[in-house]
């Protein structure tokens, strides 16, 4: 039995609450999904990636407090849905009970992607973020049982699992955390492949699942007008100005654990961040890599298939 963390239950009166998570994984559609459903009248988005639950993550040193938290939902006012989203949950073994302990009722919302693309996108993720220090992926993969063992981790990296890819493709395991915390019935399990396909019809079995309209004023805008990049690869046109913004002291103001020191500050280094984002292609995939992948995975992938009762055809293929 793993312990949970000390969180406080539900809310005061006063308060609005999440009441649905989206909780992971990172690089699988969460900022498009996201953006669909900040852009739906009777929903309220907190900010993104706030990670108050999975305490074992060591997302935020120290932990975010449960007033940071709340913070975040203070500008909710008569929307039906309150949510937020955070895309290391789905990888926390602590996340599923602590969420249920806090919200009892609440909704899981979740998107998966092909284990193999995923892991090969993570890594140019974290490369661009300075997480990850192995800018081969084959190699990176390599080091997965040293850095399972606390070796060969680069300083600062968030969270430190980030870095256990093949630990990170138990989906089965990871799905089953939530069913056996809320139910099936109050989790919904998205497919990125299905999402790629017709995100229209994907968004709107989403709002059924979160009992909304699935039609409303302005809802072309916000599928076909979202300027958010579809997971474009990036990187950074600056190392010392992506470790000067990784500081402690950058991040917690960049991510509202702390006040700004002086009017603004966020939104300068918000800014800065931004200008220091070049896009480019990714790096093809070794196919010999890939290959090795596939055969290793598949059986993870025919888990997933029988947990969720749907055959997956096009992933580790």
């Amino acid at each position: 039995m793993i312990p949970m963390k000390n969180i406080t239950p539900l809310h005061t009166k006063s308060e609005r609450s999440p009441d649905f998570f989206f909780v992971g994984h990172p690089r699988s559609g969460s900022g498009l999904l996201d953006s669909f459903l900040q852009g739906h009248p009777d929903i309220f988005m907190a900010r993104k990636e706030l990670h108050y639950f999975g305490s074992d993550l060591h997302y935020h040193t120290p932990a975010r407090t449960r007033e940071s938290y709340m913070s975040h939902f203070a500008s909710a006012r008569s929307e039906k849905r309150v949510g937020e989203a955070s895309t290391w949950y789905l990888a926390s073994q602590k996340a599923a009970d602590e969420i249920k302990t806090f919200a009892p009722e609440a909704r899981i919302i979740m998107m998966l992607r092909n284990p193999v693309t995923w892991l090969h996108s993570l890594h140019s993720h974290l490369i661009f973020s300075g997480d990850e220090d192995i800018a081969d992926f084959g190699a990176a993969l390599e080091a997965d049982s040293d850095r399972f063992a606390g070796n060969r981790v680069p300083d600062g990296s968030l969270p430190g699992c980030a870095l256990h890819y093949r630990h990170l493709v138990r989906y089965a395991e990871q799905v089953e955390r939530y069913f056996s915390a809320f139910g099936r019935d109050r989790v919904h399990v998205m497919i990125l492949d299905d999402f790629k396909v017709d995100a229209a019809t994907e968004y709107r079995k989403c709002l059924e699942f979160l009992g909304l309209p699935t039609v409303f004023p302005g809802m072309d805008e916000v599928l076909h007008g979202s300027a958010r990049s579809k997971n474009s690869n990036r990187t950074v046109r600056s190392t010392r100005v992506r470790s000067f913004i990784r500081k402690p002291s950058q991040w917690r103001v960049l991510v509202g654990l702390d006040p700004a020191p002086v009017p603004g500050w966020g939104l300068a280094v918000r800014a800065l961040r931004r200008i220091n984002i070049e896009y480019t292609d990714r790096q093809k995939m070794d196919p010999d890599v890939r290959a090795r992948l596939n055969q290793e995975l598949r059986p993870r992938v025919d888990d997933l298939e029988q947990l969720l009762g749907r055959s997956l055809p096009n992933w580790c293929s």
